[in-house]
């Protein structure tokens, strides 16, 4: 665990810098390159607003995943005050908390808003987006095993991580070699003819299994008999992930058609 890679000095203050922080701002970099990329090499958007879009989608997922965790911990913003209260609401540097689903729904929803007028459908936008997503997530579980967020249980393996005293499992790399495993999964599938969507779809799927596996080796309370809170919001959404891809599947063509550039969306 190294929670502080380094403390600036800035103004004869020192200002500690979070190992979750910097790796966070890595994630947000390469998966905006990337979807930056994508989206002007698959469908010929102005790079301008590529960028844009990700950078955006980014803000919205980071508002959406702190609402989430403070809508999940609400016993931790329970000030005398209200100032106070709203004030660790704002201080994410300090707990690192952000809840993924939060900022997958909320990144869905101004990603379609944003996108309303584009000549390219939510989903193929979707698609395009999902191995950027995976890589920015496993770059981010890096900066959670080094903060000592999503602490594993204790165990005896060798490959086990000194956290807190004890030698536990390292339950942020396994999330981060299952997000690049699917990655892998996402590109086998890349000549196959999906219904738009489906890319983006299968990989909440396979992300929610991931996340509901592994959560057998975290440290973290039972919330619904034997099940953590995380594997209860897992479970829902590969639940939910399997009917839709089931819905995505009759659409699905028959053939594989190479896709038509669209018209440039506004920059």
């Amino acid at each position: 665990m190294k929670p502080v890679l380094y403390d600036l000095m800035l103004m004869g203050r020192e200002i500690p810098i979070s190992a979750f922080g910097v790796f966070l701002l890595i994630a947000f970099f390469v998966s905006v390159s990337m979807a930056r990329r994508a989206l002007v090499t698959r469908f010929s958007i102005d790079s301008n607003a590529a960028l844009d879009l990700s950078l955006y989608t980014i803000i919205a997922g980071i508002v959406g995943g702190r609402l989430g965790y403070i809508l999940v911990n609400l016993d931790q913003f329970s000030d005398p005050t209200l100032a106070e209260t709203l004030r660790k609401m704002f201080m994410i540097w300090r707990d690192s908390g952000l809840v993924f689903y939060g900022a997958l729904a909320a990144g869905l929803v101004f990603t379609h808003l944003y996108t309303k007028t584009w000549k390219v459908s939510l989903g193929e936008m979707l698609d395009a987006y999902a191995r950027p997503m995976l890589v920015g997530y496993a770059i981010a579980m890096v900066g959670a095993l080094l903060h000592g967020l999503f602490t594993g249980r204790a165990t005896g393996v060798p490959w086990g991580v000194e956290m807190y005293l004890e030698h536990r499992h390292p339950a942020q790399l396994y999330l981060a070699a299952a997000a690049l495993a699917i990655v892998g999964i996402l590109r086998a599938q890349r000549d196959q003819a999906l219904a738009p969507g489906t890319l983006f779809v299968l990989a909440i799927f396979l992300q929610a299994v991931a996340r509901f596996v592994v959560d057998f080796f975290v440290d973290a309370p039972a919330a619904a008999g034997p099940l953590t809170l995380g594997q209860v919001a897992s479970g829902a959404v590969a639940l939910g992930t399997v009917v839709l891809l089931a819905r995505l599947q009759r659409q699905a063509p028959d053939t594989v058609e190479a896709p038509e550039p669209s018209a440039e969306a506004p920059a």
